[in-house]
């Protein structure tokens, strides 16, 4: 049994559509619609066909026809004719789903035409081609590939040049090409790709958003120039990377080495401490001259380390901004410590 209510809100949401979209009302389309809703399947058969052979059909309406043709179809015990017309809505939409819930006998040859499509790469395709020299833009084209049906009869070209009026120019296509001589610096198009009864297969641009093709030369203003390339980076980045690394190795090392004469230091201090002592509390351990020299080394090694750490500091703290600055900085040392300089961003 025909399962009556999908059918009734498709052909209610395709009369909704088409004033929404603004088109000319295509009148054996509505006749169809109108019949489709009395059930008069054979009759709305002859009138998608009318509709079908109706000269201007816009791609939106092409394809609601092409939809209900395989609908009625297939409701009609017409599986060949089905498929046919579910194969045209397949190579021209490969993505269109049917509107509505239909039985297997409407589903079925649907999804067949889908599957021969994607198996045989049928869907229609257009390549837009443009020739240019230094100084203007030549020509412009239409190619047409993957066309199994046969379907492509002529290209409407919408086009202007230099901001100069728009036009249209239809030419037929041969060798699957339709090739248009136009002259100017600046050109803007979009192109429709027609069937015999000119309705609309496909599109290349279109109004809202046509194409643009420029001449080489301006071509080439308007490109974004290249991304300079620094041929003196290294395995590890930029040189002022590769500088902050020098600066965190030598403030590693510099700290190693104040380490190492603090604890020269701490232990002069600590063998001067632990000197032994007799019961009255005199030194005994160490002489005087001893205890001297040693509390000199503690005193000078403590200096040389405090010196170190600071260097290591500030060391670190320049190779900490050149890694996140990526600016300059510079380290000395002087008497009374160590100076870092540089500039921020």
């Amino acid at each position: 049994m025909v399962r009556l209510p999908p059918l009734l809100a498709l052909i209610s949401l395709l009369l909704l559509a088409l004033p929404a979209w603004g088109e000319p009302a295509n009148p054996e389309l509505a006749r169809a619609s109108a019949l489709l809703e009395e059930l008069r399947y054979a009759e709305a058969s002859k009138a998608l066909e009318a509709a079908r052979a109706r000269p201007g059909n816009s791609r939106e309406t092409l394809l609601q026809i092409l939809e209900l043709q395989g609908v009625v179809a297939a409701m009609l015990q017409q599986p060949a004719k089905a498929r046919t017309a579910f194969q045209t809505l397949a190579v021209l939409a490969p993505d269109h789903q049917l509107m509505g819930d239909y039985a297997p006998r409407v589903v079925t040859p649907f999804f067949e035409a889908k599957g021969w499509v994607a198996d045989q790469a049928a869907a229609l395709q257009v390549k837009t081609l443009a020739a240019k020299t230094e100084n203007l833009v030549e020509g412009l084209g239409i190619q047409v590939k993957s066309d199994v049906l046969k379907l492509s009869h002529a290209v409407r070209f919408h086009l202007r040049a230099d901001g100069a009026p728009w036009r249209e120019e239809t030419l037929l296509i041969e060798e699957g090409r339709a090739l248009l001589p136009v002259k100017g610096e600046r050109v803007q198009w979009w192109a429709e790709l027609l069937d015999e009864s000119q309705a609309v297969l496909a599109l290349a641009g279109s109004e809202a958003a046509p194409l643009r093709e420029l001449s080489t030369r301006l071509e080439a203003l308007t490109q974004a120039p290249p991304v300079p390339t620094d041929t003196s980076k290294g395995a590890y980045g930029t040189p002022m990377r590769m500088a902050s690394y020098a600066l965190m190795a030598v403030a590693v090392g510099t700290g190693a080495a104040g380490g190492y004469f603090g604890l020269q230091s701490r232990s002069a201090r600590a063998e001067v401490e632990n000197a032994t002592v007799d019961g009255r509390g005199v030194t005994i351990g160490l002489t005087q001259r001893q205890a001297l020299e040693l509390d000199q080394k503690a005193r000078s090694n403590a200096r040389v380390a405090n010196i170190l750490f600071g260097v290591a500091g500030a060391t670190a703290l320049a190779g900490g901004m050149l890694f996140v600055l990526g600016k300059p900085v510079t380290v000395s040392a002087t008497p009374v410590g160590v100076t870092v300089g540089g500039e921020l961003p």
